[in-house]
């Protein structure tokens, strides 16, 4: 009798969901052949993000090494970016021209900065990966300012909440003594919404609101930015907003490249998933986190790709023994935890919330026990 060989398992994508992939099927074995590709060794966790601009954790603290975790799990790993995909042929189309063969493919690839029509001007957050990177770019401006600094963070959410919070406590401290001396660092939080994290409850409002205010960020509410004109953010009602840089932490938008694959899209671009996480138009194609358009909508957060990892996980194992899948079931109420960036962060679950050290100590430890499960 003639063993058959070996499947080719391609998960494309560093993503909260592949980390704990690679973790669990290392136990296959000979029966796949297993290879992650991501463009970066390094695949950064969300939730720490915040602490990292605020100067709390270094770039090891919060960053997962892909390469090392695949070689403690025994599977292989390629540092390449992926541009292009052929679902019926089976393979992917990297970068530098070549292609990758898979039998079964997965991807969690993230989401691209979602910017109005014709910006181009300003810092992402996204990719979280090399923001690392642009952030170097804030510093300088900072450490070399002579007058005021003004700056402002686009997107309403916790992410844009965040991000001015922590922005405005590493800025603070960069900026020379001539700036501060006339003002020093100025943030302002724009957004269309007409209220601060139009996602949560009301007391998470008053809360975040409170810790803005002490922080001296001013928010403009409503004010749906459409152009950028010298050095202007240009609001849909005429207003405008004077700033010398802008952060984006809009919402999430697709990797353009997927419209020209053949998989099944939503309108959005997003790979439209069944209960299983798999493709609806080509059933050995997986998908998880941001690029995935579940049966039941969610919001682009990472703690969805976090929960999808162990089904995930479980459904190529049981596609490559030819057993039945299980079924995702994301959480329909779930925990959020708001870092404050001054030693603080909020709690907030069912219209409850609550703020103070100890919900910092306990986003803490909730963090850096994700980060270490893949380290070890």
């Amino acid at each position: 009798m003639i063993a058959s060989s070996p499947k080719r398992v391609v998960l494309l994508g560093g993503g909260h969901a592949h980390v704990e992939v690679v973790r669990r099927l290392g136990s296959l074995g000979p029966q796949a052949q297993i290879i992650l590709v991501s463009p970066s060794r390094y695949a950064p966790y969300s939730g720490m993000l915040p602490g990292y601009i605020a100067g709390q954790y270094t770039f090891e603290d919060f960053n997962i090494d892909l390469q090392a975790l695949c070689q403690r799990s025994s599977i292989a790993f390629r540092e390449a970016l992926a541009i292009g995909l052929d679902p019926d042929a089976r393979r992917v189309r990297l970068e530098d021209g070549t292609w990758l063969d898979y039998d079964l493919l997965s991807l969690d690839i993230g989401s691209i900065p979602s910017l109005p029509n014709g910006i181009s001007a300003g810092v992402s957050v996204k990719p979280i990966a090399s923001f690392t990177e642009r952030l170097g770019r804030l510093d300088a401006m900072a450490s070399s300012a002579h007058f005021p600094l003004r700056l402002a963070v686009v997107g309403q959410g916790i992410a844009g909440v965040e991000v001015a919070l922590a922005l405005k406590m590493r800025l603070d401290w960069l900026v020379s003594a001539e700036a501060r001396a006339n003002g020093g660092v100025e943030f302002h939080l724009v957004g269309r919404s007409r209220r601060l994290i139009p996602e949560r409850g009301k007391l998470a409002l008053v809360l975040v609101e409170d810790a803005l205010s002490r922080r001296g960020i001013a928010h403009h509410p409503a004010f749906d930015v459409v152009a950028v004109e010298d050095k202007e953010l240009v609001a849909r009602d005429g207003r405008r907003l004077t700033v010398d840089d802008i952060v984006w932490t809009t919402s999430s938008g697709a990797p353009p490249w997927l419209r020209q694959t053949g998989l099944a899209l939503d309108p959005d671009g997003f790979i439209r998933v069944d209960a299983e996480l798999r493709s609806l138009s080509h059933p050995n194609v997986f998908a998880a986190g941001d690029v995935a358009a579940l049966v039941d909508p969610r919001p682009k957060a990472g703690v969805f790709a976090v929960r999808a990892g162990p089904v995930l996980a479980e459904n190529i194992r049981r596609t490559l023994t030819g057993d039945a899948l299980t079924t995702f079931r994301p959480q329909r109420a779930w925990l959020v935890l708001i870092a404050l960036a001054d030693g603080r962060a909020i709690a907030d679950k069912w219209g409850l919330s609550a703020a103070g050290r100890w919900v910092k100590s306990w986003k803490h430890w909730n963090d850096a026990r994700f980060v270490r499960r893949y380290r070890r």
